[in-house]
């Protein structure tokens, strides 16, 4: 046996050769591997036990053959993010003129023997000796979650520990360092034979080898991303913007000065603003709680579990800011997973912080600082100084006599001195204890934190310690003891975290969704996704709140937790590659489909299946073969997904695709999008297009309108990626035309005004007239929601001569109704009620001929065509009708089973209901229709629905509740662009806003009605705010001036009121006229007035308006 790997192979285990070379495990150590160290290198437990036999079988003479063959890496190269070093020895050209070849062969030994050492150390790999430079990556061949840091650790190390080194006759040598991080391709071999190595591909080598030559000797320079990733744990000189060769920007250029000092990883890798905590109230309180009673000198401990990310040092940092302002010591400790093994590592920093040493600091002055920290603990001063001091290595001659004690004695008074500080802290003051991070404590903090755990009970202490899952605490059961796990954040308040981290400005819903969906309630994951989004360019503020400026496209990782993501899944590396075959079928996937797509041998995939759900990193719901896996973190899968290079990805959505389309066609006809998915990954486009239009259509029959738009604009983004033809233009054009149907429900109407002119410019080109028809009718409905009613009658009368001109009942019908939308839009109630029963009438001609799905247009019209008329006839008086029309409409739109004709229906009948004074009435249609808006997710009606209802709610007192729906009101078709109908929401804000006794509010928005009435000619609204304007101008005043501008304001309702028929609204002007001649005293013209108003309630069959 020659080699490890050779060992390896002979056991059939060679896919563990690479994990054994890059943990350094050659055959000197083998005897010394035991079943732990194998399980935590990811070694499958079958293996494992295979190993372990074969190792109890090496004979003495086997195991102390010395291994010559080099490491031997997977072949297959990877997608990830690594940091990379480059460093330099300075002058190495002069050292060559003034040495020896052979001297200076021994000097750039050295240097590349500690270079390996400090880099190997850091958990870095030298990747390549190139004379007198050094490259070494960071997070590859295995990533861990702090790697640019240690990246920045090792660099400084470096320049500290080559600078000690003497070259002889010569000055000390002196290294420069660039270091980068970036997204690369890494692993592929380059070179032949002896000189082969593992490649980087990408720009991120180039940039460290270029930052290396801007760093003076000494120094270590690193890049804007490296920077933002280990922003606060150091000092840094911002060098500015710098000309790289070969880069066309300028890049931002840092010097790393050294550490930053702070100890807390959390204050330094947040900014000195914290998120709001959010979902942790229960938590902090139960902690309050736990504090109150630790002041009572009942010491108490809390343990604090939680997963990284999940958010224990914010509670931490949450409870600390609710004690602001009480009396208390703050203590903290913080381990480090860099000083693991150094006793008492956290005590001592702490010591160091609370005593204020500095590097300059002479050994007097250091123990003068110390003794002043412990002169209120100690009943020995001066040996507690002479121990302490001991422990932070500063020199005590000549001020203490040496300490003669054995090793044990001296750790037992060491122990014995931290519990005496802490103790004498507490006896001043309330102390409050945080030993953060418990999990990377060495041997000897743990075995202090023991004896204050036993001495706690009796003190004013309450001691909070953090931890990983990984770490077993010895404490739990003791009554002063309490275990507090940390869970997710729920839905909800990862929502109100997003919005907070946007401050206050709300994110479009499916980005919030999006977020939500793939940080699984895990705070630090929602918080750097967000900011993510934010930095990203794809929105813009708009009225107080962000919307999409282009497609969303897929939420890439963020640097700051990609390295710790992989790290994860490089742990398990001899079954990454199941886990990046799971992450290429999805979220969640059946083992069916995996075994399928896997090809590999059942044991081992059961065993990597295994072996990932044991790591966690996979959920399993059943047994195989009907066991389903789901990855317990999105972005887990997102970071497996990533790692696999571009023609792998796409072989692999290729044989999934195939397996879904033979196999699971149950699947494919159900959701169509996720065999759309895979066609698209495996370069299927065309099929991908028109599975994601299926999708979508399928998704819009559920009112499941956001999911639809998307799954259309996919299918949109896949078609203008294909050749031009007429086919694929019409295909683009329908597509177009059935995404209408989904952004107007979202109030997305910017954006759907230019979906539409898109697809008219297209089916002009094309000159197909029975596509333009179609679109030009929607296009009508669009441009008349955002007040263009001149644009939408032209649109809507060319729809109809295109239609008329071809014979199309189908088109006709549709231009038809969206001509009586647009008419009603401008008061012109009697054409409209033409238009709409035109509409109707043409359902009985028989089926359709146009090329769309004829039962939609016969469901649409049969319940829209009769609303248009409910609500032309409520404008005309003509109640009786209207009330006909609108039980047929109702219950119609029950049968249907549709939300959103169901909606229309209710303010259709509730709107009838409100012009007729029936104001309870009004409010069992419109409350259930409301509701259906927010539940269906329907926005664009809310504003009529709201405003409506809240007139009614204001007529029979409740103006309050009635003030918050029309402030919704507005607010919602502000988000949406909504302009149709907007003058009239004005006029009813005004209207309750009067009936509360606001008397400026109402004139306000009666004024602001009129103005936007006529600015879009929306004559019948006009009149209503003309109306509101009379009964406001002499409301409380009496005065001859105002008696006369009520009696105008009246006289203009009731001009555009006769001209449009409009009887509610004249019997209204007629009333006020009425009463304003009994206020000057004309009582013959006041009762005529009033004998007219209340002739037209008789001819409408309804009592007195009592507006």
């Amino acid at each position: 046996m020659g080699s490890i790997a050779e060992w390896l192979e002979s056991l059939g285990l060679s896919e563990y050769v690479r994990l054994f070379a890059e943990n350094g495990i050659d055959l000197s150590v083998l005897r010394d591997l035991t079943d732990r160290d194998l399980k935590d290198l990811g070694v499958l437990l079958g293996h494992r036990r295979k190993m372990l036999r074969a190792i109890a079988q090496l004979g003495d003479s086997a195991i102390a053959i010395s291994v010559a063959a080099a490491p031997v890496p997977r072949d297959d190269a990877d997608r990830r993010q690594i940091t990379v070093m480059f460093c330099d020895l300075v002058g190495s050209t002069a050292l060559s003129a003034r040495l020896d070849p052979e001297d200076l062969r021994k000097i750039i030994r050295a240097y590349h023997r500690l270079s390996a050492d400090v880099i190997t150390a850091a958990g870095g790999f030298v990747a390549q000796y190139m004379g007198d430079g050094v490259l070494a990556y960071f997070g590859y061949p295995r990533a861990h979650e702090d790697d640019a840091e240690r990246a920045v650790r090792a660099g400084l190390t470096l320049v500290e520990a080559i600078g000690k080194r003497d070259a002889g006759t010569n000055p000390s040598l002196r290294v420069r360092i660039g270091i980068a991080t970036g997204v690369v391709i890494v692993g592929d071999l380059t070179g032949e034979g002896e000189v082969q190595e593992r490649g980087v591909v990408g720009e991120t080598p180039n940039l460290a080898a270029r930052l290396q030559t801007l760093a003076e000797a000494g120094t270590v320079v690193i890049s804007a991303s490296t920077q933002r990733l280990t922003a606060g744990l150091f000092d840094y000189r911002d060098m500015g913007l710098a000309t790289v060769k070969g880069f066309d920007k300028a890049v931002r250029v840092w010097q790393v000065l050294g550490p930053s000092g702070i100890e807390s990883r959390f204050e330094a890798l947040h900014t000195p603003t914290l998120t709001p905590i959010v979902g942790r109230d229960e938590e902090i309180e139960l902690l309050l709680g736990r504090w109150q009673r630790a002041k009572n000198c009942e010491g108490q401990v809390v343990l604090l579990l939680g997963e990284p990310g999940i958010g224990k040092s914010r509670l931490t940092a949450a409870l600390e800011e609710r004690l602001e302002f009480e009396p208390h010591v703050r203590v903290r400790y913080f381990c480090s997973r860099h000083y693991q093994d150094s006793a008492f590592y956290p005590f001592i920093s702490q010591l160091e912080r609370a005593a204020g040493l500095r590097r300059g600091d002479t050994a007097e002055q250091r123990l003068d600082k110390l003794e002043a920290v412990l002169a209120f603990a100690a009943d020995d001063l001066g040996a507690a100084a002479s121990l302490v001091a001991t422990l932070l290595s500063i020199s005590t001659e000549g001020r203490y006599p040496a300490l003669n004690l054995t090793p044990q004695q001296y750790k037992d008074k060491t122990l014995s001195t931290i519990i005496a500080q802490i103790t004498g802290l507490a006896m001043r003051q309330p102390l409050l204890i945080s030993f953060e991070d418990v999990h990377w404590a060495d041997p000897s903090s743990l075995e202090a934190l023991d004896r204050l755990v036993d001495r706690i009970a009796t003190l004013p202490v309450l001691v909070i310690v953090t931890f990983r899952p990984e770490f077993v605490p010895r404490w739990i059961g003791r009554s002063e003891v309490m275990l507090l796990t940390l869970n997710r954040l729920h839905p909800r308040q990862q929502a109100e975290m997003i919005e907070r981290i946007s401050l206050g400005k709300a994110l479009p819903k499916e980005i919030t969704d999006r977020i939500i969906e793939h940080t699984d309630g895990i705070p630090l994951f929602v918080e750097e996704l967000t900011k993510s989004v934010l930095e990203s360019g794809v929105l813009r503020e708009q009225n107080g709140r962000y919307v999409l400026d282009r497609p969303l496209p897929p939420l890439a990782i963020p640097m700051t937790l990609h390295a710790s993501l992989m790290a994860r899944l490089d742990r398990l590396a001899p079954v990454r590659d199941v886990a990046q075959i799971g992450a290429a079928i999805g979220r969640r996937f059946s083992y069916e489909l995996i075994s399928a797509v896997a090809s590999m041998p059942a044991e081992r995939l059961d065993d990597a299946l295994d072996h990932l759900v044991g790591a966690e990193l996979l959920f399993r719901h059943g047994a195989p073969p009907d066991a389903e896996y789901t990855f317990k973190h999105a972005l887990v899968q997102d970071a497996a997904y990533s790692s696999l290079l571009r023609d792998r990805r796409q072989q692999l959505h290729a044989r999934i695709a195939m397996e879904l389309e033979h196999h699971f066609s149950d699947l494919v006809e159900q959701q169509p999008e996720i065999l759309a998915e895979h066609c698209a990954q495996a370069g299927l486009t065309e099929k991908a297009a028109r599975l994601w239009r299926r999708a979508g259509h399928n998704t819009a029959e559920r009112a499941a309108h956001r999911e639809a738009s998307a799954l259309f604009e996919k299918a949109l983004t896949a078609y203008a990626a294909m050749p031009s033809s007429a086919e694929i233009l019409g295909e683009i054009i329908d597509t177009r035309w059935e995404l209408n149907h989904s952004l107007y429900p979202l109030g997305e109407l910017i954006r759907d005004r230019a979906n539409l002119e898109n697809a008219k410019h297209l089916a002009e080109g094309l000159g197909d007239e029975v596509r333009l028809s179609r679109v030009l009718s929607r296009l009508a409905f669009t441009l008349c929601s955002l007040g263009d009613l001149v644009g939408a009658v032209e649109a809507g009368e060319r729809a109809l001569a295109l239609a008329e001109r071809r014979g199309d009942s189908d088109a006709k019908a549709w231009a038809s109704m969206m001509l009586a939308r647009s008419r009603y839009g401008r008061g012109e109630y009697e054409r409209a009620m033409v238009h709409a029963r035109q509409a109707l009438d043409l359902l009985h001609e028989g089926i359709g001929h146009g090329i769309g799905p004829h039962e939609s247009y016969v469901k649409f019209t049969r319940v829209n065509g009769r609303i248009w008329l409910v609500l032309c006839l409520a404008e005309l008086g003509r109640f009786d009708e209207a009330a006909v029309r609108g039980q047929e409409a109702t219950d119609m739109a029950r049968g249907m089973n549709e939300p959103e004709e169901l909606i229309f229906a209710r303010h259709g009948v509730g709107r009838m209901h409100l012009i007729q004074g029936n104001f309870d009435v009004a409010v069992e249609a419109l409350e259930p229709a409301l509701a259906m808006c927010k539940s269906a997710e329907f926005p664009i009606f809310i504003p009529r629905i709201a405003s409506c209802l809240g007139a009614a709610y204001a007529s029979l007192g409740r103006t309050d509740e009635a003030l918050v729906l029309l402030k919704e009101a507005v607010r919602q078709a502000a988000a949406s662009n909504l302009m149709f109908g907007q003058s009239l929401v004005l006029a009813l804000f005004g209207r309750v806003w009067q009936l509360a006794g606001q008397r400026d509010e109402a004139l306000t928005h009666a004024h602001d009605a009129i103005d936007l009435a006529q600015a879009s000619g929306e004559r019948g609204n006009e009149a209503y705010a003309w109306q509101l304007l009379g009964d406001l101008v002499w409301d409380g005043s009496a005065t001859a001036a105002k008696i006369e501008e009520a009696h105008s304001h009246y006289r203009a309702a009731l001009m555009i009121a006769h001209e449009l028929g409009m009887r509610p609204v004249q019997a209204q002007c007629l009333n006020g006229l009425s009463r304003l001649q009994k206020m000057v005293g004309n009582e013959a013209l006041a009762e005529q007035h009033a004998a007219d108003a209340t002739s037209l309630c008789r001819a409408m069959g309804i009592k007195t308006i009592a507006w």
